[in-house]
């Protein structure tokens, strides 16, 4: 008989109060509705901060804002390799969409496949999208081994028996739970050479979505992971040890994952009471479709200047947008800072 993947975690008061709470969250987003072009760049948003969030963790150096424009198609930077790993992630994010467009439960190749597209150009040829062949030994800080995983032979198996889990069992699991779970033990695994971190929150974010809740494809996890990188790090250590085994206690982790759904689901809520709030300000005729991109915008990023409202709205001359950027100074909606022509615009909370 083929041995399962059996995860071993405790139910805490805890754990089911975030739970309610996020279940509360996913059924708001799931019930409100904006308008097809604030849908996307609701979206547009997630993707911008999960390739900008989910690359940082792994050491890419660029800003918000050259995240979004290499994404948008501009060279930003002479180091290619930055910008190669984040237009890379959101290859990876485009066949996500695809994937959850089938509907088909996850399988090995999914794994392969999102690791193939992450890492392409970025390690040599023959480790993009192929398991490891080797040990894997993670360094902490002292350049010792912190951690060491399973052997090569027997990571296509333990990839196997998660997927097995994750497909059947994991059906009577909170998504959230299980969706943390599935993290722990695709890093835990490594079933690659490199990029294993990526490979595996994108790994997850496929399963949300497969589940239905990604709410709606913009919650952003990856975000809660960088802001305190070392949590995420000890968070997982704590529960694997030096060694890969099977049976520990993995209380803490999905503690430590749940906590951090249920933050983003929060930040996502906010943002989509900020567009709903835009869009009523539209309806109401305080502001047009112009503005309304402009608040988008610095709502966004905190702030939007001259330069930047050029690029948003390039039809209107310079003069027109400090006029449109002034009214909505007047009306409240953001604040001024600094001189005329260098002055940035804050969103006003």
């Amino acid at each position: 008989m083929r041995k399962m993947f059996a995860p071993n975690y405790t139910v805490s008061d805890r754990l089911l109060s975030a739970i309610a709470e996020i279940e509360s969250l996913h059924t708001l987003v799931a019930q409100t509705r904006l308008l097809p072009k604030r849908e996307a760049d609701l979206h547009h948003r997630a993707l911008v901060e999960t390739a900008h969030s989910s690359t940082s963790i792994e050491g890419n150096t660029l800003t918000l804002k050259q995240v979004d424009s290499v994404l948008r198609g501009k060279d930003v930077t002479r180091r290619k390799y930055v910008e190669t790993e984040v237009r890379n992630y959101k290859k990876a994010l485009d066949f996500i969409d695809q994937r959850k467009a089938d509907g088909m439960p996850l399988v090995y190749k999914d794994l392969l496949a999102l690791h193939g597209l992450a890492m392409k150009g970025l390690i040599p040829k023959g480790r993009v999208g192929a398991l490891r062949i080797g040990a894997i030994n993670i360094l902490g800080r002292d350049e010792k081994p912190m951690y060491t995983g399973p052997g090569a032979r027997a990571v296509r198996k333990k990839l196997e028996e998660f997927l097995i889990w994750i497909n059947d069992i994991s059906v009577d699991i909170h998504p959230a739970v299980a969706a943390a779970l599935f993290h722990y033990q695709f890093v835990s695994v490594h079933p690659f050479a490199a990029g294993n971190g990526r490979a595996a929150r994108l790994a997850t974010m496929l399963y949300l979505g497969l589940r239905g809740y990604d709410f709606k494809g913009s919650i952003v996890l990856d975000t809660y992971y960088a802001r305190e990188r070392s949590e995420y790090f000890e968070a997982l250590h704590m529960c694997q040890g030096d060694m890969y085994s099977e049976g520990q206690d993995l209380s803490p982790w999905v503690s430590y994952f749940v906590s951090g759904f249920l933050l983003s689901a929060k930040v996502l809520w906010a943002e989509i009471n900020v567009l709903s709030t835009i869009e009523t300000l539209f309806e109401r005729k305080r502001i047009g479709r112009d503005e309304a991109d402009l608040l988008h915008y610095a709502k966004q990023y905190g702030s939007v200047s001259l330069s930047e409202a050029e690029e948003i709205l390039p039809q209107y001359s310079r003069r027109t947008l400090q006029r449109k950027l002034k009214e909505l100074v007047d009306n409240g909606c953001l604040e001024s800072a600094g001189a005329s022509r260098s002055a940035r615009y804050g969103w006003r909370e």
